[in-house]
């Protein structure tokens, strides 16, 4: 990707921490240090510049998936936070300027691919998505995870030879409304349905999907897109860590919920006990 700043006072090179050069000379800005808190997929991170003279103009410019990076209200000349929506993984880049576009500090941060972690009394397992692949059902998942909403939720069916279908029910089971909208179906992929990946489920339409997921416990590709008029599932992760609990959980004894007219409902209910979001 090419630099933006295209005229530099110097460059050094750096990971995670400080990159400063200085300032203009004089009396003019500096930055003794660079950093990025928070900075994980779908959540919004804060960039803090520390330095000297900051009000005699600096500008913060950003390469890589962070959008809408604005300036956070300061009264300090010496700290100057920014903030900025992390909207894919991989390499950030922030550039600090001067008022005259002269370079400052760099500071480069890598953005894991995000991890779920769901523990429940038969165990616990850890998904791995995919935002590349499936960017609005990635971007959902984690802002679900950040609600709180999965907590205390079922896994509400399990399929023998399948797989699991949970995050949309309470205990009896009773449905949660969820508190974020539908998104457009990202089956077309090119992802499959394949053992130990992680699927977005809907109910209705294609476009309908909004916080229950299935895992799958064997290849079923009858939940792959086809076509237009046969879309199948999206999938958008994988398990990395405890597939073997989910294996479990498709062998306990299941039955039918006549309220809710669901089928396959564990016999004894599997609650999803805590959530915790690991990169």
């Amino acid at each position: 990707m090419s630099n933006p700043f295209l005229t530099r006072r110097c460059l050094l090179p750096l990971l995670a921490l400080l990159v400063s050069c200085g300032g203009g000379g004089g009396g003019g800005p500096s930055v003794s240090s660079l950093g990025a808190a928070n900075a994980r997929y779908g959540l919004t991170t804060t960039i803090t510049v520390n330095g000297r003279n900051l009000r005699e103009g600096i500008e913060l410019a950003v390469e890589g998936p962070c959008e809408n990076l604005r300036k956070v209200a300061s009264t300090s000349d010496d700290s100057q936070p920014y903030t900025c929506d992390v909207r894919g993984t991989g390499r950030l880049r922030f550039f600090v300027v001067d008022s005259t576009g002269a370079f400052i500090a760099q500071l480069d941060v890598d953005v894991p691919l995000p991890q779920v972690s769901f523990t429940t009394a038969s165990g616990s397992f850890t998904v791995e998505l995919d935002p590349a692949a499936a960017p609005a059902t990635s971007l959902n998942f984690v802002q679900v995870v950040a609600d709180g909403f999965y907590t205390s939720t079922l896994v509400h069916r399990v399929l023998a030879g399948k797989g699991i279908i949970a995050g949309g029910y309470t205990t009896g089971p009773r449905v949660k409304n969820p508190t974020r909208g539908a998104f457009a179906l990202e089956s077309n992929n090119g992802l499959k349905n394949l053992r130990g990946t992680l699927g977005m489920f809907r109910t209705g339409g294609a476009d309908s999907a909004r916080t229950q997921f299935h895992v799958n416990t064997a290849d079923n590709p009858d939940l792959d897109y086809v076509d237009e008029a046969n879309p199948g599932f999206a999938v958008f992760g994988r398990v990395i860590a405890g597939l073997e609990v989910v294996d479990a959980m498709t062998q306990v004894a299941t039955r039918v919920d006549i309220p809710t007219l669901l089928t396959d409902v564990p016999a004894t209910e599997i609650v999803i006990t805590a959530v915790s979001r690991v990169k």
